[in-house]
């Protein structure tokens, strides 16, 4: 997998592999002398992020304690074969890597497709782990993005990079949100360049990771060590509810939401997760730092729990299966998420067969890719959108705004 890259610098790490049960390890470990008696701290390489991007990190956190960057099979810079490992056989080699390096116990910090890992080793060898520092991440996919997710891979199956590229951008990066996060056209642009280069050994690797994602299910027990959960701000992955949720799991967990940030926060506010990580592991407290929303000790607001409000239409639209038949339907309510459908036609046969249509928007020249994942006995469905270009996403993002502006009501969560 290609990592993000922000900038033209070619001064990277040189990782060294060892390997651990018949599976390779990358690793980068630096210590200052007078740091060396302190417990390590493992940054784990995910899909876009590993050695390579860990500079800044390695650099003011080994002021305080021994760092050791670590990308297992199949993340970051590490290219080995990945396909058939669990998380629990990535806690496993994990050990392995601790063992050969002589390390008892260490914190670890894991953030999107790598914090099932760190989750996992944590509760399945609680005496190696001081703290654990997770962030973008839920103890079960919502329907949406296993949706969202299967759509994604189906397109990168049937090489339509282009699309599988945008798709793959417009749902981790939160779009409708993009003019509040820092970087976001750049990171936007490095991302899609760096799916839409991929190889063919590439493209398995991703695959599988995405197939793990989708696959693992419910978590394990919560780990009983100090855990942080980290979410972003405008993080419509994994949502901070969601992040929130599963802190409130652990029996001895901090919550924080990064401002600024959407599911790439360790690319989008880089110096603020070192912060939020430098003080986590000398367990400083977290409030009053710049950029960070503490939540330690206080329930969630319940106008927060959904990313965007759904803004009531109730107009008429049309769902198109490709077979030349259209099916009407009323649009209830709509974001740029999805939207909620009713229709008179419940029993229509497209709507037996499949779950993919084209939703024909009213009095607009707009037509965007649905998938109707849930249906009542009444006639109503929810549609989540498959967004896979950026005009399209551009122009439904307009038609919304409209929608807002003559709405009488936003929906409550």
């Amino acid at each position: 997998m290609k990592l993000i890259q922000l900038n033209d610098s070619t001064d990277f790490f040189s990782p060294t592999y060892i390997e651990i049960a018949g599976h390779k390890v990358a690793y980068v470990s630096q210590t200052v002398p007078s740091m060396a008696h302190k417990t390590p701290l493992l940054i784990l390489g995910c899909a876009f992020e590993g050695i390579a991007n860990f500079q800044y990190e390695l650099k003011q956190i080994s002021k305080d304690v021994p760092v050791y960057l670590v990308d297992l099979p199949g993340f970051g810079t590490n290219l080995s074969k990945s396909h058939d490992i669990s998380y629990i056989e990535y806690s496993k080699i994990l050990k392995g890597f601790l063992d050969g390096q002589g390390i008892e116990r260490c914190s670890i910090a894991a953030l999107s497709y790598c914090s099932p890992i760190g989750y996992c080793f944590a509760s399945l060898f609680p005496e190696r782990v001081g703290r654990l520092m997770i962030g973008g991440v839920t103890r079960k996919l919502r329907d949406s993005v296993r949706v969202t997710l299967e759509e994604s891979l189906s397109l990168l199956a049937t090489n339509a990079t282009d699309r599988f590229a945008s798709s793959i951008v417009l749902n981790i990066m939160n779009f409708s949100h993009r003019h509040k996060v820092e970087n976001s056209e750049v990171l936007k642009k490095a991302l899609y360049d760096s799916l839409i280069a991929l190889n063919h050994d590439e493209k398995e690797k991703f695959n599988a990771m995405n197939t793990r994602f989708m696959d693992h299910g419910d978590l394990p027990r919560a780990p009983q060590c100090p855990v942080l959960v980290i979410g972003g701000e405008f993080d419509n992955f994994m949502t901070p509810y969601q992040c929130y949720e599963l802190a409130k799991s652990c029996p001895n967990s901090s919550f924080v939401i990064v401002k600024g940030a959407d599911h790439l926060l360790g690319l989008e506010k880089k110096d603020v997760l070192t912060r939020l990580y430098r003080r986590f592991i000398s367990d400083r407290p977290l409030n009053r730092m710049k950029d960070v929303e503490a939540y330690q000790g206080r329930e969630f607001p319940k106008e927060r729990m959904r990313m965007e409000p759904r803004w009531s239409l109730n107009d008429v639209g049309y769902l198109d299966s490709g077979n030349g038949v259209f099916v009407p339907i009323s649009i209830v309510d709509i974001n740029n998420s999805g939207c909620k459908l009713y229709t008179s036609f419940k029993d229509h046969p497209s709507l037996k067969r499949v779950k993919r249509f084209l939703l024909h928007l009213p009095g607009e020249e707009i037509q965007i890719e649905i998938t109707l994942i849930k249906q009542t006995d009444d006639g109503h469905f929810r549609g989540i959108f498959q967004h896979q270009s950026f005009e399209c996403s551009r122009r439904l993002e307009a038609f919304i705004e409209k929608v807002a502006l003559n709405s009488n009501s936003e929906l409550a969560v």
